[in-house]
């Protein structure tokens, strides 16, 4: 193992793991940080109780490099269970928000009884360290597509640098 990211603890797969442990079959993780969530796809990759759906910058053009391609679908059981949307540099809210409804449509397909939202509001269009350009009232929209699925969500605060907006893109 390895450290790659700022993160000491994966706090979105701890979460799903609670669910698991306290008796849920089934949990997804939608990660909408800018960076793929390498660490926690690797801890849920060949594993069919948790689904992991992640949007994030290409890893052909941003950090890590190394995964969050599209191909990466899951090992053994986990075949499925693990769905990466890379998105080119500059992308808008027209076209993530496109790609929110396809990994929603994944997870609603998969049927878990509960969401844990890694919640990266580093897609902003003024975060320093990203090239997205989703705006504060597209968090708004994040929120209501969570809402109409209807299931006990838990969001974990992941990245997002532009400070004097975090509060309210959160």
């Amino acid at each position: 193992a390895y450290l790659g990211g700022y993160c000491y603890l994966n706090n979105a797969a701890i979460a799903a793991q609670s669910l698991i442990d306290r008796g849920m079959k089934r949990a997804a993780i939608l990660d909408v940080d800018f960076h793929h969530g390498n660490g926690t796809q690797s801890i849920f990759y060949d594993r069919s109780d948790v689904l992991f759906a992640s949007i994030h910058g290409d890893p052909n053009d941003e950090y890590p490099y190394f995964s969050g391609h599209a191909d990466e679908a899951g090992a053994g059981p986990g075949v499925g269970c693990n769905v990466n949307f890379p998105l080119p540099p500059g992308t808008g809210p027209d076209r993530w928000l496109e790609t929110l409804d396809a990994a929603l449509t994944c997870i609603r397909g998969y049927g878990p009884e509960a969401i844990v939202v890694s919640l990266g509001v580093d897609t902003f269009e003024h975060d320093p360290i990203s090239s997205f350009k989703l705006r504060s009232d597209d968090y708004l929209r994040l929120g209501s597509a969570l809402r109409a699925m209807r299931l006990p969500a838990l969001f974990v605060m992941e990245g997002g640098y532009a400070l004097d907006a975090i509060g309210l893109n959160v």
